[in-house]
């Protein structure tokens, strides 16, 4: 990157409404940000923070973001090594498996990446948490419903 790098606006939202499932393909969450940016060519630093709670004893549960732009389909933006395929509803999203094999497990969790997405200047983006469990059992985010947030915030960044 380049050393006159800038911060061109930042979008926040807290969401508080627990997404409970036991899929074990990735299902979206109520913990979204969508941001319009404002240059062309930006690069989008996407940060999540919530609890992830995996539920009861060898549950396992894997987070991913996924993008929509436009309006588009939604694709997972998590980085994955070559066994895997990014979106793909097996893969590990930005954690293998939040896991505690002989206890439930709940996590302070966050994503920090910085994403390239291809847009067009007026095209909102949106940013969604997705969970998916492993094995089958209850995973949720975040851990008690109503309570505490999920922090969803999106930084456009000039490079």
């Amino acid at each position: 990157g380049s050393i006159f790098s800038r911060v061109l606006q930042i979008v926040q939202t807290s969401t508080h409404t627990r997404t409970e499932t036991t899929s074990t393909t990735y299902v979206s969450t109520s913990h979204t940000v969508t941001i319009t940016p404002i240059f062309a060519s930006s690069k989008i630093l996407v940060n999540f923070s919530g609890c992830v709670n995996t539920n009861g004893t060898n549950h396992r549960a894997c987070i991913d973001v996924y993008r929509s732009v436009a309006g588009g389909t939604d694709t997972g933006i998590a980085p994955v090594g070559s066994g895997q395929t990014i979106g793909a509803n097996n893969n590990g999203g930005f954690f293998g498996g939040i896991r505690a094999d002989s206890s439930r497990l709940q996590a302070p969790t966050t994503i920090n990446f910085l994403d390239s997405p291809s847009y067009s200047l007026g095209n909102s983006i949106v940013y969604t948490l997705r969970i998916r469990s492993t094995t089958g059992n209850v995973v949720e985010v975040p851990s008690t419903n109503n309570e505490e947030p999920c922090i969803n915030m999106v930084t456009e960044v000039a490079l």
